[in-house]
C-alpha cells in the first residue's frame, strides 16, 4: 500500500501552507499526501508517473498533484524541487473565485470529469525562462514567511499562496487556453524538439536532424534550447534515454543488451559506461538495488 504524507508532517503552527524543499536521486516510491502539492523542478530531470502517465520532468517544469492522488518518481537524477503543499481551506474567501480560473478548475476539480484537462499532461507547465526567477522568488516567500514568523505572517502566507495560484492560471491561460506562440519563442522550438525527442529517442538522433525538424541552423536551434533547458540537445537525448533505460530496468526484465537497443544505444558496452557515468551504477547493479527499494 502506498504511503499517506500528512500536511503536519511537515507544517506545524499556523496556516497549512508551507515549502518543503527536496533533492532526489533514484526512486521515490509511490506516495499520496492529504494535501494539495505544486511541484516546481528547479534542476536535474525525472520521470514522473501519476495516473498511469509517465512524464519526463527537467528544469522548469510546473506542476500539481491533488489530495489522495498516488504519484511516484521512478529514477530521479540530481533532482531539486520546491514543493508547494497547502490545505484549500486555507484559501477562505479566495477559493470560489480563484477555482473558477483556468488551470485552478482543474486542480480544483471543478472543470467537469472527461475532458481533455482532465488528463496528466495539462497539468504539466514549461515555466519560461524570463519567468523561472518569479517563480522561484515567490516559493522562496513562502519559506521565509513561515521560517521568519514575523508580525502578520499567518495572514502573508495566505496572500502569497492567492497570489502564487494567480500566477500559476495566468501562466496556464498562456500556454494551453490561449496557446498561439510565436515562431521563436520557446513552445515553437524547444517544445517541438522534446516531443521529436519523445518519439524518435530509440533511433540514431542527429543535430542535423533536430534542426531540419525545425528549420533553424544547428547552431542556432542549440543555442535557443540550452538558453532554456540549461542543457544542449545532446545532453537532453542522452539524458532522455538514460531516464527511460531506468525505467525498463525498474518495470521490465528485458535484457540489458535489450534495454540498450530500445533507448537508443547500438552497443551495449557504450550504453553501460554512459549509464555508469549517469547514474553511478552499472545497469545491471541499477536494476538489483531499485528491486530492493520496493
Amino acid at each position: 500500500m502506498a504511503d499517506v504524507f500528512r500536511h503536519a508532517d511537515y507544517v506545524t503552527g499556523g496556516p497549512a501552507v508551507g515549502i518543503v524543499p527536496a533533492e532526489h536521486d533514484g526512486r521515490i516510491r509511490a506516495h499520496s499526501h492529504d494535501f494539495h502539492e505544486i511541484v516546481y523542478v528547479v534542476d536535474g530531470f525525472t520521470l514522473h508517473q501519476a495516473g498511469g502517465v509517465i512524464t519526463l520532468l527537467v528544469a522548469g517544469d510546473l506542476f500539481f498533484v491533488r489530495p489522495g492522488e498516488e504519484h511516484s518518481y521512478i529514477n530521479a537524477y540530481q533532482t531539486k524541487l520546491y514543493n508547494l503543499i497547502f490545505e484549500e481551506s486555507e484559501l477562505g474567501s479566495f477559493l470560489p473565485e480563484l477555482s473558477a480560473l483556468p488551470g485552478l478548475d482543474v486542480m480544483f476539480g471543478t472543470r467537469g470529469k472527461g475532458t481533455e484537462a482532465e488528463g496528466q499532461s495539462i497539468r504539466l507547465l514549461h515555466v519560461p525562462m524570463n519567468e523561472r526567477r518569479n517563480i522561484e522568488s515567490a516559493l522562496r516567500e513562502i519559506e521565509g514567511e513561515r521560517e521568519a514568523r514575523r508580525v502578520g505572517w499567518e495572514t502573508s502566507l495566505k496572500i502569497r499562496l492567492a497570489a502564487f495560484l494567480l500566477r500559476y492560471s495566468r501562466m496556464y491561460a498562456e500556454e494551453w487556453d490561449n496557446r498561439a506562440p510565436a515562431a521563436d519563442d520557446y513552445y515553437g522550438y524547444v517544445y517541438r524538439i522534446l516531443a521529436y525527442v519523445d518519439t524518435h529517442y530509440s533511433e540514431n538522433i542527429t543535430m542535423n536532424d533536430l534542426s531540419a525538424e525545425l528549420g533553424l541552423s544547428p547552431d542556432y536551434m542549440a543555442r535557443k534550447f540550452k538558453s532554456a533547458l540549461r542543457m544542449t540537445p545532446s545532453e537532453y537525448v542522452r539524458k532522455f534515454r538514460i531516464a527511460r533505460a531506468m525505467e525498463l530496468l525498474v518495470t521490465t526484465d528485458l535484457p540489458v543488451a535489450e534495454v540498450a537497443k530500445r533507448t537508443g544505444f547500438s552497443d551495449v558496452s557504450l550504453f553501460s559506461r554512459v549509464f555508469k557515468q549517469s547514474v553511478g551504477l552499472p545497469p545491471a547493479s541499477y536494476r538489483k538495488n531499485a528491486g530492493e527499494w520496493e
